[in-house]
């Protein structure tokens, strides 16, 4: 019977995480944003200790990205989702979609990336539906360097789901896959969770919480070499 599959996006379907690069190479020839990276190292490093929340982090980098215009930023997104669409996803990823896509699933994805990054690369790879984090723009079309709601992240990540979910039920069986720890509300919220190429703090857990583990990285599912 058709179900529902539900997708993180960094390092679940890619091999690395998106919105770093992203904004790096929209401010790759902007002197000034080189001058900031001491303090965008600073929030991390306050993030880490507990001093600052997720989401101030990623509004300070989002305030990099000011300067561009909504078209200028959704160009350049467009052409980085083609080009990790064709490069920087896992071995595996376009096959397990596939095999979802063939037992007539529906593919969600639920990312904490910026839905400007994520939507393209979600549209390229045929999803449904994508719940993502949404970014704020101002009348004239710039980023305000704000979140327009919640950050797609743990337990947020799982209410969005939830609350996409009372508005048009997902049909059940349903799957989960991620890669890290911070989803492990949703992939208990499914009916049946994947751990892809866990981070070691869901690696950990993986068997307690009921989770399979499978390697992305393989030439072929259950090989051993890659």
């Amino acid at each position: 019977m058709a179900g529902t599959a539900f997708f993180d996006m960094d390092r679940t379907l890619t091999r690395t995480g998106t919105w770093s690069r992203f904004m790096f190479s929209m401010n790759k020839h902007r002197p000034l944003f080189y001058l900031r990276l001491p303090l965008l190292g600073l929030h991390a490093v306050a993030y880490k200790l507990g001093l600052l929340s997720r989401q101030s982090v990623k509004e300070h980098g989002l305030k990099t990205l000011t300067w561009a215009n909504r078209d200028a930023l959704e160009r350049a997104a467009a052409q980085f989702a083609e080009n990790e669409v064709k490069h920087g996803l896992r071995r595996q990823t376009l096959a397990v979609l596939e095999k979802h896509r063939a037992a007539g699933d529906m593919l969600v994805m639920a990312t904490a990336a910026a839905d400007l990054v994520a939507k393209p690369i979600a549209e390229k790879l045929g999803f449904a539906v994508v719940i993502s984090t949404e970014l704020e723009w101002s009348e004239d079309n710039r980023m305000t360097g704000k979140l327009a709601g919640p950050n797609c992240y743990g337990d947020a990540k799982l209410e969005l789901i939830q609350a996409a979910n009372a508005e048009h039920a997902f049909a059940h069986p349903t799957s989960g896959y991620s890669d890290h720890v911070s989803d492990l509300p949703f992939l208990q919220w499914v009916d049946e969770g994947v751990a892809v190429n866990p981070s070691r703090g869901l690696a950990q857990i993986a068997d307690k919480a009921g989770l399979r583990i499978e390697d992305w990285d393989l030439d072929k599912m259950g090989d051993e070499t890659s």
